[in-house]
């Protein structure tokens, strides 16, 4: 349902706003991806944009299930398009709303908008989106500024865990207190992560739509043309 309905605000939002929503694994386990090649995700299974990954994943993914253990993934999603001021400075902020969406979705257990928590490490003078005439130098905030968009990418990271249905044995214990061993039979999941990329899509377009709907209304239908804002390179 969640894919069927992003799918809906994804049309609408490229043909009434001409934003465009795409996203890919950025990391499966210890694999990070080098390069973006949007024409690549599409073509494997893993929704890799590093045509070079995909056979070092495929290797891994099968080491793990002969291992019978999982592993995490994160995925970058990326709303390009979109104008500034969608959004709220305090209680419906879009980057509450989009993190809120992201970990609504199964296994999600971490979400970066933008420099994320490399921010922690970085300096005020290196973070700071600086603009000038020729509109933002860079897009540590991804796309967006005071709980609003800022006209530049949104950038959104998601972060899912290893699954802890698997075949190797683990501790818990029973109804009655007591220690036993639990071993999860049938099918196994090595990573769910791989098949959320369509999710983290759809979950952003919604939340994207909502606040669309809420800017038009609150705006009288009033739009304004905008010139195209620099400093929208997707960041891994």
């Amino acid at each position: 349902m969640r894919v069927a309905a992003g799918a809906i605000a994804k049309k609408y939002l490229a043909e009434r706003y001409g934003v465009t929503i795409r996203g890919y694994l950025s990391q499966l386990g210890p694999i990070k991806v080098e390069t973006i090649d949007w024409d690549v995700v599409e073509t494997n299974p893993f929704f890799s944009p590093d045509a070079d990954k995909v056979s070092e994943m495929e290797a891994y993914m099968d080491a793990l299930r002969k291992e019978g253990n999982s592993v995490g993934a994160k995925i970058t999603t990326i709303a390009q398009g979109c104008p500034p001021g969608w959004g709220e400075p305090i209680f419906d902020r879009i980057d509450a709303d989009i993190a809120h969406a992201m970990m609504s979705i199964n296994a999600s257990k971490g979400v970066e908008i933008g420099a994320g928590f490399d921010a922690v490490a970085q300096k005020g003078t290196e973070h700071r989106d600086e603009i000038t005439m020729a509109g933002f130098k860079q897009n540590q905030a991804g796309g967006t500024l005071g709980g609003m968009t800022s006209g530049q990418d949104i950038v959104v990271h998601t972060a899912f865990k290893p699954t802890s249905s698997m075949r190797i044995p683990g501790e818990t214990i029973n109804l009655d207190g007591e220690p036993v061993e639990v071993i999860t039979k049938g099918r196994h999941d090595p990573c769910v992560g791989i098949r959320a990329t369509p999710i983290c899509e759809a979950m952003l377009a919604i939340t994207l739509l909502d606040h669309a709907l809420r800017h038009r209304g609150q705006n009288m239908d009033v739009t304004t043309e905008l010139a195209d804002i620099p400093a929208q390179t997707p960041q891994i």
